[in-house]
């Protein structure tokens, strides 16, 4: 996640979207005084080669929530703990431990993914260490709490898409230079690809990993950026 006071805009990271590859590229916009959120460390690494690392990521106490001295005194670490920025953290949290003036003044960029290919990048992703094969229909049948949290409902407040950009994964190197230029970005920096590929080369046609009923399970469970966006099986 980045805030970025200098060029006034944030990024609302979401998951399995190119969104470090973004992260990463974005970051070498900022200045001294902009929030970078911590990524992975061979992440940073490649961050730290254009210049910027995590930086900043303490939540000003006067946004803190009440019980974020207790963890501070405790000595937690946790995202959970209400002291420090993070990775995935959603735009009704973000807007709560900020300016939300500032929030609301900015310029706010997200990505957004056909949720049947992001569902099954997902899945590589999770079993990746994994050497035994996984079953994708299993995956996808795990019952899940929250499961907009790092899709939907991460950029919006109420239900409303509160992001001003919205970057499609599938378009997303045009998408990301048109953001860019519009901060003022005559030379964007290029993106890179910070996570690498996990999906084996012959499930790259996510269709091929679907039967009906998984595939109405997933159209269920993401209706509402479905809806949004207009994608389609």
């Amino acid at each position: 996640m980045i805030i970025s006071f200098s060029r006034q805009f944030i990024f609302l990271k979401t998951q399995k979207t190119g969104s470090t590859s973004v992260e990463i590229a974005l970051s070498a916009l900022c200045s001294p005084d902009d929030v970078l959120t911590p990524i992975a460390p061979h992440e940073e690494q490649i961050r730290q080669q254009n210049g910027r690392a995590a930086q900043n990521f303490l939540i000003p106490r006067d946004f803190r929530p009440w019980w974020a001295s207790a963890s501070e005194i405790l000595g937690l670490k946790r995202l959970s703990s209400g002291t420090s920025y993070y990775n995935h953290m959603s735009a009704t949290e973000l807007r709560a431990r900020m300016d939300p003036a500032l929030f609301d003044s900015f310029k706010k960029v997200t990505i957004v993914r056909n949720p049947w290919d992001r569902e099954v990048s997902l899945f590589y992703w999770h079993t990746r260490a994994s050497q035994a094969p996984q079953d994708f229909g299993k995956f996808v049948r795990r019952r899940l709490s929250n499961p907009e949290r790092k899709t939907f409902k991460l950029y919006s407040i109420d239900g409303r898409i509160v992001a001003t950009h919205i970057l499609r994964y599938e378009t997303l190197a045009k998408d990301y230079d048109r953001f860019v230029r519009s901060l003022g970005i005559a030379d964007p920096v290029p993106l890179g690809n910070a996570k690498g590929a996990f999906r084996p080369n012959g499930a790259r046609n996510y269709r091929d990993m679907y039967d009906d009923a998984t595939r109405e399970i997933v159209r269920q469970r993401y209706r509402r950026e479905i809806d949004t966006f207009g994608y389609s099986f």
